[in-house]
C-alpha cells in the first residue's frame, strides 16, 4: 500500500550534522559498499511503507549499477525515470564482526539532496527537507560524510537512501556512492573483514585499503603510495638493514590518498620501510648507478587486467620461478584493468592480485585502450584526459628523474636501470604522427643513447608493430602508426627488444631489421638478421656484432590475463605463436641477455639468448 511520505518518516534528532570534506580526486576507496555496485531502486515517485527497513521486500524494484540517475552522459543504464521529486534506493552488504567497525564513511556524489538510513535508522541528511527551499546541488565531486556505526548488525545490513530532486522539472538526478569502514576517534580502526553482497571478501586492516606500492624510483628517491579508508596523516619510517639510523617522512595534511617521496637515499640501496597504520615491514631498492652494469631481472605482463584466476595463475607461476630472486624491473604493457580502466577495476586487477610484489618493486606501466574506456563509465570534472584513473594511480618519470630525456608526459617516458635503457611509448592516447610531440621526444631521447653508456635498449607499448593474434597489425591503424613512424627511429638507435600486448596471444619474432610494411612485404633476404630460434641448444644464440647489421626481436605478450584464437595466418618471421596464458622474464648479465616465457602452470614455453660482442 502506498502512503504519504510524511506519515512514515519519523523525525529524528540528527546524529550530528554531516561532517563534509569534499574530495577532489577521481580515485575511490573500497570497503563495505564498493564503487560501481548494484542498487535496487523505486522511481515511481511514491513511497512504499517500510522501504528503509531490512525487512522490506524490494523484489519488484529495478536494479542499476552506480552511477545511476538520468540527464548525465556517464550514468549507467537503466536510467531512473524523469520527472519525480523522490527516488528510493537500497543496497545490502554483509558484516562479520560489527564490533570491529567503529564508524562509517559514506563517499557520495549526488544531485540534489539525500537522506540515508541504516537498517531503518536515519543516520543523517543533507537538507532538513521540511518544506524549506532546496537549492540544486550538482554531482561534480565526491563528498565524504562521517556516520555512526551504532545501527550496524552482524550479518546482512541494509543501507537505504531517499534521493531528492530540487524540482520535478530538473534536468538531471544522480546517485553514486561507496561505504567505508571509518576510524574510531583518535585511534586506528581495528582489523575487520566484510563481505559485499555475493562479491569477494574485502579486508580493511588498520584502515589501509590499497598498497603500499612503489612508484617513480630513481637512484636516490622513491615514492611510496597507499590509500586509507579515512583521512589520516601519512608517514613512512625507513632504514637500511643493520643500521641503527632511522628516518621518516610525514605528510603535512590529512588525506586518504597517500604519496610520500623519500629522498637522499643511497644509490642501489636496500631499505626496510613501514607505513603508519600497520606493523608490517616491507623492502624497497633504489636504482643502480647510471651506466654501470648491474644484474637485472625484468618481469613483463600484458593485458593482465582481468583480476581473476587467470591473472593469479600467471603471477603465481612467476613467483615460484623467481623464488628469492629480487625482481628489479616490472613492466605492464597496457589493458591493466578490464573492462573500462576505472579505479575500482584497477583495485580488482592490480592491487588485489599482485601483492607482495607491489610492496617491493616499482611498477612501470604503459597505457592501453581499455584504460581509456573509463571516459564512457564515469566523469571527472577536474580534467579531460581519457586515461584519468590510470594517471591518478601511477606516477611516471615525465621529467627525466630516472634517466633519459624529460618527456613532459606521464603517458610516455624513459628510465635507466644500470646499462639498460627502457622506453615506454603511448600507442593509444598521444599523437602518433611523425613530427608530433611523442615522436620528437623519442628522437631526442634516443640521441643520448650510445654504446659507450648502454648495453641494451628495450621499448614497450600496447599495440605491437606485428601481430596476427586476436588483432591484425596488417589492418589496424595504431599498429601501422607505431610500425611506420616509431620503429625506424628505434631500430636506427639499436633497440634490442620491443614488447606489446593488445592481442591475447604470445608471438615472438626472429632477429630482424627494416620491415615497416604489411606482412606481405616481408622479405627474409632483406629483413632477417638471424632467422634461427635464438636458443643455444637449438639454432644457437642470437648475436649483435659491433660491425654488422643490428637487429631487433619483437614480442607480443598480451596473454597474462586472457587468451584468444589467431585470426590470421602466422606471420612468416615469428618463431613462436601460442594462445596460452603467459608472462615474460628477461635476465641481463653484462652483455648477455636471456629471455624465458612462462606459462601459467610454470612451464617454459619459449626461451632465447641474445649476446653482444
Amino acid at each position: 500500500m502506498k502512503l504519504p511520505l510524511k506519515s512514515i518518516i519519523v523525525v529524528a534528532v540528527l546524529v550530528g550534522f554531516l561532517s563534509i570534506a569534499q574530495a577532489h580526486e577521481s580515485r575511490q576507496p573500497t570497503g563495505l559498499i564498493a564503487p560501481n555496485s548494484d542498487w535496487k531502486y523505486d522511481d515511481d515517485g511514491e513511497v512504499d511503507a517500510g522501504w528503509e527497513t531490512p525487512e522490506f521486500n524490494d523484489g519488484t524494484w529495478g536494479t542499476a549499477t552506480s552511477p545511476l540517475g538520468y540527464g548525465e552522459r556517464y550514468l549507467n543504464k537503466p536510467h531512473l525515470q524523469k520527472g519525480q521529486l523522490d527516488y528510493y534506493l537500497r543496497h545490502q552488504f554483509t558484516v562479520k564482526d560489527r564490533t570491529a567497525i567503529p564508524s562509517l564513511i559514506l563517499r557520495a556524489r549526488y544531485d540534489d539532496a539525500f537522506v540515508v538510513y541504516l537498517n531503518g535508522t536515519e543516520l543523517s541528511r543533507t537538507h532538513p527537507l521540511d518544506g524549506s527551499a532546496l537549492r540544486a546541488h550538482e554531482a561534480k565531486q565526491f563528498e565524504t560524510f562521517e556516520l555512526p556505526a551504532t545501527a550496524l548488525r552482524n550479518g546482512v545490513n541494509t543501507l537505504a537512501v531517499r534521493l531528492v530532486n530540487a524540482k520535478s522539472t530538473s534536468s538531471d538526478v544522480v546517485w553514486d556512492a561507496n561505504l567505508l569502514v571509518g576510524d574510531a576517534i583518535g585511534t586506528d580502526p581495528k582489523p575487520s573483514a566484510v563481505k559485499q553482497g555475493s562479491k569477494a571478501e574485502v579486508a580493511a586492516t588498520h584502515g589501509i585499503v590499497r598498497g603500499p606500492y612503489l612508484q617513480n624510483t630513481t637512484q636516490q628517491e622513491i615514492t611510496v603510495r597507499w590509500r586509507t579508508n579515512s583521512p589520516t596523516r601519512g608517514r613512512v619510517d625507513y632504514w637500511m638493514p643493520g643500521s641503527e639510523e632511522r628516518f621518516f617522512r610525514q605528510e603535512p595534511v590529512l588525506t586518504t590518498e597517500h604519496s610520500v617521496r623519500l629522498s637522499g637515499l643511497q644509490v642501489k640501496g636496500a631499505y626496510h620501510y613501514k607505513i603508519a597504520g600497520t606493523d608490517a615491514t616491507y623492502e624497497f631498492r633504489t636504482l643502480p648507478a647510471a651506466h654501470v652494469a648491474a644484474p637485472t631481472r625484468i618481469w613483463i605482463i600484458g593485458d593482465s587486467g582481468t583480476g581473476n584466476d587467470n591473472a593469479r595463475a600467471v603471477y603465481n607461476a612467476y613467483r615460484d620461478f623467481t623464488a628469492d630472486r629480487q625482481t628489479d624491473v616490472w613492466l605492464m604493457l597496457g589493458d591493466n584493468a578490464y573492462g573500462h580502466g576505472t579505479d575500482q577495476q584497477f583495485q580488482n586487477a592490480v592491487f588485489n592480485i599482485y601483492n607482495p610484489l607491489l610492496h617491493s618493486t616499482c611498477l612501470w606501466p604503459a597505457v592501453g585502450n581499455h584504460e581509456t574506456f573509463w571516459a564512457n563509465k564515469d566523469d571527472n570534472p577536474l580534467t579531460k584526459n581519457q586515461a584519468d584513473p590510470y594517471l591518478a594511480i601511477f606516477d611516471m618519470p615525465s621529467q627525466g628523474e630516472a634517466g633519459g630525456v624529460p618527456s613532459g608526459s606521464e603517458l610516455y617516458y624513459s628510465f635507466d636501470y644500470g646499462r639498460t635503457h627502457f622506453i615506454c611509448l603511448d600507442s593509444q592516447v598521444s599523437d602518433r604522427s611523425q613530427g608530433g610531440p611523442m615522436h620528437d621526444w623519442l628522437k631526442a631521447d634516443l640521441a643520448q643513447v650510445s654504446d659507450k653508456d648502454y648495453d641494451w635498449v628495450i621499448a614497450y607499448w600496447h599495440h605491437p608493430p606485428y601481430t596476427h593474434g586476436t588483432h591484425n597489425s596488417d589492418k589496424e591503424r595504431r599498429h601501422f602508426d607505431m610500425r611506420e613512424n616509431f620503429l625506424p627511429l628505434l631500430e636506427a638507435s639499436g633497440v634490442d627488444l620491443t614488447f606489446g600486448g593488445h592481442s591475447h596471444t604470445y608471438e615472438r619474432s626472429i632477429l630482424m631489421h627494416g620491415h615497416y610494411g604489411t606482412s606481405d612485404t616481408y622479405d627474409a633476404a632483406q629483413h632477417a638478421v638471424d632467422a634461427g630460434d635464438g636458443r643455444p641448444e637449438g639454432d644457437g644464440s642470437y648475436r649483435q656484432g659491433a660491425h654488422q647489421k643490428r637487429g631487433t626481436i619483437h614480442t607480443v605478450a598480451g596473454s597474462s590475463g586472457k587468451t584468444g584464437s589467431f585470426r590470421a595466418d602466422h606471420l612468416p618471421f615469428m618463431v613462436e605463436n601460442l594462445s596460452v596464458l603467459a608472462s615474460v622474464v628477461v635476465d641481463i648479465e653484462g652483455r648477455a641477455l636471456h629471455v624465458t616465457t612462462l606459462g601459467s602452470q610454470g612451464e617454459i614455453l619459449d626461451s632465447y639468448t641474445l649476446l653482444k660482442d
